[in-house]
């Protein structure tokens, strides 16, 4: 008898000691990006504001109670005679190219400050130019850094491959180590050192490679699973062989954008592609990733409240909500905390 009511005991002990980590405080720090630059079609500045508007803050509460959240408001930036030389003597077919740098160079030091305060950020734009600078402080925050870039597109354009000059189907290539030298005079060494591994990036969703992206992730061996690979082997596969690239021992990355999903559940968006994910899956992927508990940071872009009727931006916002939702600790097997319930309801044991 006393054998048993001192395992008794001790499973209980354990079960606070579990229930006071789980219901510990988690900090979240909020940045928008209103940065509409990086193409050509203006709307996606709004996005922060309206995501705000449509009770962001409230659902990322309610899918987890202990996400204390902070939010930075918008960013600014300011461009400096240096960057708009830049662009002037070697950027000039790009662009907007001194705007995309200055927004960048300060949502490097702002991801590092919210790192510094927070466990995890969330960065909502704007175009997906801002991946760039949204990553880029996180490894330097950060250096052992996976990234998961879930796009419908590769986002790996050089200066020199454009056909388009949008800055927004560019910003992976300022990533990587191998592709610095092709922006040799936008000192990205000095802006920011460390560098992303070729062999820890993973992309998932894709379905418009322009020809150039395609020999660039051939050539560098860049894991990538596109559509039709999500078609003949499924989520759950696609999840799993994700999952084996990335070092475990490293925290990750994930840069969403909307135009990953089907145009369907996201038609509000610059660059939409049918035959994308449905929503389904891309919570799916999110969820997967998020229950390595190795999740550090989160972009979300390209939502576009002046593209579609009013029903598709409806839809379009809904959709990011439960994305990001399910990213900061919604269930759909139910929520794993109860500090706030009383789990005598049910009575003693007898």
């Amino acid at each position: 008898m006393w054998w048993t009511r001192q395992m008794a005991v001790a499973s209980r002990c354990q079960l606070q000691r579990a229930l006071s980590t789980a219901t510990s405080p988690h900090h979240l720090g909020i940045i928008g990006v209103p940065f509409a630059k990086g193409q050509s079609k203006q709307g996606v500045e709004l996005a922060p504001d309206l995501l705000r508007q449509n009770k962001l803050r409230q659902v990322l509460q309610s899918s987890d109670e202990r996400l204390i959240i902070t939010d930075y408001g918008n960013l600014q930036y300011a461009v400096d005679e240096t960057l708009l030389q830049q662009q002037r003597q070697h950027y000039h077919h790009i662009r907007n190219y001194a705007d995309f740098m200055a927004c960048n160079l300060a949502l490097i030091k702002q991801v590092q400050q919210m790192l510094q305060q927070n466990a995890q950020f969330l960065t909502i734009g704007g175009d997906h130019a801002i991946g760039f600078g949204s990553v880029a402080g996180h490894l330097q925050h950060t250096p052992n850094l996976s990234l998961v870039w879930i796009d419908a597109h590769a986002d790996i354009n050089l200066h020199s491959t454009s056909q388009s000059g949008n800055i927004h189907g560019m910003p992976v290539s300022f990533l990587l180590q191998q592709l610095r030298g092709t922006w040799q005079h936008a000192a990205i060494d000095d802006i920011a050192p460390n560098c992303l591994p070729k062999d820890q990036l993973v992309y998932i969703g894709l379905r418009d490679i322009d020809p150039y992206e395609a020999f660039i992730l051939n050539k560098f061996g860049i894991r990538y699973y596109a559509m039709d690979s999500i078609d003949r082997v499924g989520v759950p596969k696609i999840i799993e062989m994700t999952l084996d690239a990335l070092n475990p021992a490293n925290k990750i990355h994930v840069s969403f954008d909307i135009d990953a999903l089907d145009s369907n559940v996201a038609p509000s968006t610059g660059t939409a592609v049918r035959g994308g994910l449905t929503l389904r899956e891309g919570i799916s992927i999110v969820e997967a990733l998020r229950d390595t508990k190795r999740v550090q940071g989160m972009d979300l872009v390209e939502i576009n409240p002046k593209l579609g009727s009013e029903r598709d931006v409806r839809t379009t916002v809904d959709s990011g909500l439960e994305i990001l939702k399910s990213m900061f600790g919604y269930r759909r097997s139910g929520a794993r905390y109860y500090s706030n319930l009383d789990t005598n309801i049910l009575g003693h044991e007898q």
